[in-house]
């Protein structure tokens, strides 16, 4: 019985994705993620109006990013969640090392369970190698810092802050527990319009 609804659900999502493609016309600048790469979802190829987009970023911080990018001028549909959009990203931009990234970069952070746990847009890049970027979380929009050269510093000599808490600390917290974004950063990708 799963396994007629799952296909059921797998035609209905093959036919819309027909029915768009054929309103929308030829779209080869928009770029799909295929099911296989994202375990355990579908994903349909879309492009989203900068209204839909803005929308989806204050959901979630895949949707920040991806209307980050679409901003742009990059053009790609995913299921919305993280795994697509670190797939998408892994798929067609060079990986750097997280202390090059610059400003428009995006960073991942593994905050417990994979590199493809959360994600920011990077905002600023100091000599120093503090990282200032835009994410999502708890709800909102935060500007955040992350030093990967310095990820268990707080804070610098001058009380900048160096890196900022990704995660609230708990008594009952495992003593490896990390809290720092710049323990956590785990990937770097140069964004560049094509």
């Amino acid at each position: 019985m799963c396994d007629i609804m799952e296909l059921g659900r797998y035609i209905l999502v093959l036919a819309l994705a027909g029915a768009s493609v054929a309103c929308s016309g030829p779209s080869s600048h928009v770029r799909h993620i295929p099911p296989a790469q994202v375990r355990g979802t579908i994903s349909v190829s879309k492009t989203e109006s900068p209204r839909s987009a803005a929308t989806h970023s204050k959901r979630s911080a895949a949707g920040l990013v991806e209307e980050s990018l679409h901003a742009r001028g990059i053009r790609f549909g995913t299921d919305g969640s993280m795994p697509a959009l670190f797939a998408f990203v892994q798929g067609d931009f060079a990986r750097i090392p997280p202390d090059q990234a610059r400003d428009g970069d995006v960073i991942f952070f593994d905050t417990g369970t994979g590199c493809s746990d959360h994600a920011g847009v990077v905002e600023s890049a100091e000599a120093s190698g503090r990282i200032g970027f835009r994410e999502w979380r708890g709800g909102s929009v935060r500007h955040s810092f992350a030093t990967p050269k310095s990820p268990w510093d707080r804070r610098d000599a001058q009380g900048k802050i160096l890196n900022t808490f990704l995660r609230p600390k708990h008594m009952e917290d495992p003593a490896e527990t990390r809290y720092f974004a710049g323990e956590m950063v785990c990937a770097a990708f140069r964004i560049e319009a094509r």
